[in-house]
């Protein structure tokens, strides 16, 4: 062989392995990169997205209690449900405390904000039944004891979707609630200030909108 066609071929070699380099460069690069939403399933128009990020803030005032919460158990919490006209979910702490959340209302995730006055614990059976447009709020703050009066339920007032995403919700309430074990026909004489907001970012999703 020739030094000429030594060399060339030298050089045909160092080409390839620069290709090969770059390659594997790029995809490091592009799975550093990686957004935190994936397309897990896809089937009869259910989508689930998952992330190992959820984060966000709870913050409250429940009659003299001021809630704080920053850090959610991502494995005890749900998913978050987008409905045609509506949006649950369900968030826990590593302390037990937790936060409920069901809106319906037609429209409710075309436009924010969005306020719901018609809050399901004040409303008739029939009444809840029958209505395309309500809200329900619960935060369970554990004593030492468990105990129904552990759950605080937003009665009357509002609840307002300021900010809904596949990335992130917002939602304020302001009101009056009562206790899990107050009974219904004693809930307008026990009832206590309550009103916060709740922000949660890289949560799971599963889509029955379609």
């Amino acid at each position: 062989m020739t030094p000429q066609r030594i060399k060339a071929s030298n050089l045909v070699f160092l080409a390839m392995m620069a290709t090969v380099i770059v390659m594997f460069v790029t995809a490091l690069a592009s799975c550093k990169g990686e957004t935190k939403f994936n397309t897990d399933k896809a089937y009869d128009g259910k989508i689930e997205t998952y992330s190992n990020a959820l984060n966000g803030k709870v913050e409250a005032v429940i009659d003299d209690t001021k809630l704080l919460i920053t850090e959610f158990n991502t494995k005890n919490s749900t998913s978050v449900v987008f409905l045609k006209d509506g949006l649950q979910f369900k968030i826990l702490d590593n302390n037990n405390r937790s936060v409920l959340v069901n809106m319906y209302a037609p429209g409710l995730l075309d436009r924010t904000p969005f306020t719901i006055n018609r809050i399901i614990e004040s409303l008739s059976a029939e009444e809840a039944s029958k209505s395309n447009t309500k809200g329900k709020l619960e935060i369970l703050l554990p004593g030492k004891k468990a105990s129904m009066e552990d759950i605080k339920m937003l009665y009357k007032g509002s609840m307002t979707l300021t900010e809904a995403s596949d990335q992130k919700i917002v939602v304020a309430f302001k009101g009056s609630g009562v206790n899990g074990d107050t009974e219904v026909s004693k809930r307008d004489e026990n009832q206590f200030p309550m009103e916060g907001i709740i922000e949660i970012n890289n949560f799971e999703i599963y889509d029955m909108r379609n």
